[in-house]
């Protein structure tokens, strides 16, 4: 049964510009859904009372987003999550569906190339872990210096990437094993999809500031603030050192006795700082440009690796879907980098 006439949108530009507005909301902002469920029906009245389009009158979708985002969201809950709403607590959801999703792509390629069942080795088993390892690590670091823990993240890049030496090292040690007998296929893929819902399912526990280095000592509190500009904004080593030197200079002058007095907890003041600018996003997508970049180029080396060796088959077909999809994330980043965004951390 259709939406009644008055619940409706005044037309299909409309709708997409509602639907945006919540998914933005929601994926980009983490704002609760009853709140954005609010906007869009007060956005969709207000288009249906005076004839004009949603965008017409707010603007476009990702911008009135951020907007919603900074008047309705209490500035202490936008400060304790990075650009994509994110926050250490989500560590296990983002291994389960980096892990789910992988696993499903895998089980794809095995049903491709091996038919219903695969062979377990040694050395099939070291490679996963070490894939395991790898992710892990990546996005572990990569929560670690969003949430402004530069050298945490570092200890998890390293200790990922040395999950995946040893790994590989044992692969290659472990090569001419025997196999260990036959896994079908489909239970790759349905425990992929279990990964898939658990991560889903899991229990999101909301993300909070670092009550230490708000009542810690001075040094801290700018140790934490140059920490969030740097991994969780991309600001660059020397606007880091203005923008706190510009804020130590300014709480030394007040005369109070901790910058929390005059400037709230430090994720709220580097929050603060870059509002309205769309800069961290654009250098966000600048960094995803040259990671795309680099798995475009290792994925076109060995298209052409396998074209000169093994001619076309079904192990040259999905490297180059690789090469695809690593070169259409490339173009999406590169394009983010060069255009303006909605403002950074709303």
């Amino acid at each position: 049964m259709s939406a009644p006439v008055q619940q409706r949108w005044p037309s299909p530009e409309d709708e997409r510009w509602g639907d945006r507005l919540r998914v933005r909301l929601a994926v980009e902002h983490g704002v609760p859904a009853p709140v954005a469920e609010e906007a869009a029906e007060e956005a969709r009245l207000a288009c249906r009372e005076s004839g004009r389009p949603a965008e017409e009158l707010f603007g476009p979708a990702d911008e009135h987003a951020a907007e919603v985002a900074r008047e309705r969201v209490p500035v202490e809950r936008r400060a304790a999550v990075d650009l994509d709403g994110g926050s250490p607590r989500d560590r296990w959801t983002l291994c389960l569906l980096g892990a789910g999703w992988g696993g499903s792509l895998g089980g794809v390629l095995l049903l491709v190339t091996q038919g219903w069942t695969t062979p377990v080795t040694p050395a099939a088993l070291a490679v996963l872990a070490a894939t395991a390892a790898g992710w892990t690590g990546a996005a572990w670091g990569v929560l670690e210096r969003r949430d402004g823990r530069l050298e945490r993240g570092w200890a998890w890049a390293a200790a990922g990437a040395a999950g995946v030496v040893a790994g590989a090292a044992a692969a290659d040690a472990l090569r001419d094993r025997p196999a260990l007998g036959e896994l079908p296929v489909p239970l790759v893929l349905l425990a992929s999809a279990a990964l898939v819902v658990a991560g889903l399912k899991l229990p999101q526990r909301p993300a909070a500031l670092d009550a230490r280095a708000a009542t810690g000592d001075p040094g801290e509190w700018f140790e934490r603030l140059a920490g969030v500009l740097r991994g969780r904004f991309h600001l660059t080593r020397g606007d880091v050192r203005d923008r706190v030197e510009e804020a130590r200079g300014y709480w030394r002058d007040s005369g109070s006795a901790h910058p929390r007095d005059e400037f709230g907890a430090p994720e709220v003041h580097a929050l603060r700082l870059v509002e309205g600018s769309d800069e961290p996003r654009r250098r966000r997508s600048r960094m995803k440009a040259w990671f795309y970049g680099a798995l475009t180029l290792y994925w076109g080396t060995t298209v052409v690796d396998t074209a000169l060796g093994e001619g076309f088959g079904g192990e040259l077909l999905w490297r180059a879907a690789a090469v695809a999809l690593t070169a259409s994330l490339l173009v999406g980043a590169w394009r983010g980098s060069r255009a303006s965004a909605p403002a950074a951390g709303s």
